[in-house]
């Protein structure tokens, strides 16, 4: 999330100054000081159009195909996505506004760190953030920014990630995707997120069930911090009106460093677009049977192959 407003010029009498001094000295650092002068001036044009909410003109400070990546989620690239995300961001603020902590340049890159004050709904917050712009020929080419995320969500109030886009909101395939990329990264509270608040949550169908996102959300960290790695991945699905079945193979080194790849099959209920139910089938003792080292059948490690 990028709320990159500011109240005033990033330039400074004293890094102009540098900037003059450094070009009396080879022409190597003249030229590369006109390349952050230069720099500037897009970063500057940048936040202050942010700071406007004006999303027209902070589209069109990125190259055509230029980026704009949260370090925990996949980039947006190209203008016309840019729009639509840029667009979506900026629905319901009110405020934004940039208080910049440190700015450095590098030739064609402006490091901001910072700290994003804003309100949206009505409801003031702020977040600290590092943000990295590489700049060419004018326009942004790649957007890199750092933050907790999670902090973010709690400052704007904001209960579930967005979606990617309109056609992985209305698909339930995509929203259980979503929650397996967050559980990869062991992100637990996007996870549930994805969850009805009185969720039924079998993790191993037969046994008694977790019940409401809250107690769910404890057990899912404690079975997260059994982990050192998460490679869990969907090889097939299928839909029917409310209900998601799932193939898939749960793959992650367990804290003692044994490799743990166990088939599992998944019966899922949504309810306006979250899951109220969730039912796992599996054998856990193939987890036993690998971590006594148990050589594997062939067939076994063809079932739970990822294909490379």
């Amino acid at each position: 999330m990028r709320f990159h407003a500011i109240r005033k010029s990033i330039r400074s009498a004293p890094f102009i100054l540098a900037l003059a001094f450094a070009a009396c000295a080879d022409p190597d650092t003249e030229k590369e000081a006109n390349m952050s002068s230069s720099s500037l001036d897009v970063a500057n044009e940048m936040v202050t159009a942010w700071n406007d909410l004006d999303t027209d003109r902070i589209v069109a400070l990125f190259a055509e195909d230029g980026s704009l990546h949260s370090m925990m989620k996949e980039p947006i690239i190209g203008r016309e996505k840019l729009r639509d995300h840029i667009g979506a961001l900026l629905n319901g603020a009110t405020h934004l506004e940039l208080n910049l902590r440190t700015v450095a340049v590098k030739g064609n890159t402006v490091f901001l760190e910072r700290v994003d004050e804003f309100t949206v709904n009505g409801k003031p917050g702020s977040v600290p953030v590092v943000g990295v712009l590489d700049i060419k020929n004018g326009h942004v080419v790649e957007w890199r920014e750092y933050y907790d995320r999670n902090q973010l969500l709690s400052e704007m109030g904001v209960s579930a990630p967005e979606p990617a886009n309109s056609d992985d909101a209305a698909s339930n395939v995509a929203i259980y995707q979503s929650v397996i990329d967050a559980w990869r990264k062991g992100d637990v509270d996007a996870v549930t997120t994805y969850f009805t608040d009185d969720i039924e949550f079998h993790s191993l169908a037969g046994k008694a069930p977790v019940q409401g996102r809250e107690e769910v959300g404890a057990f899912l960290r404690q079975l997260r911090d059994s982990m050192t790695e998460n490679n869990m991945r969907v090889v097939r699905s299928e839909e029917s009106g409310d209900d998601l079945l799932v193939e898939g193979v749960e793959d992650f080194i367990d804290a003692d460093g044994h490799h743990i790849q166990i088939p599992y099959m998944g019966a899922y209920r949504f309810e306006n677009g979250k899951i109220s139910r969730w039912r796992d089938y599996f054998d856990p003792t193939i987890a036993e049977r690998i971590r006594s080292g148990e050589t594997m059948p062939q067939s076994f490690k063809e079932l739970v192959s990822d294909g490379e």
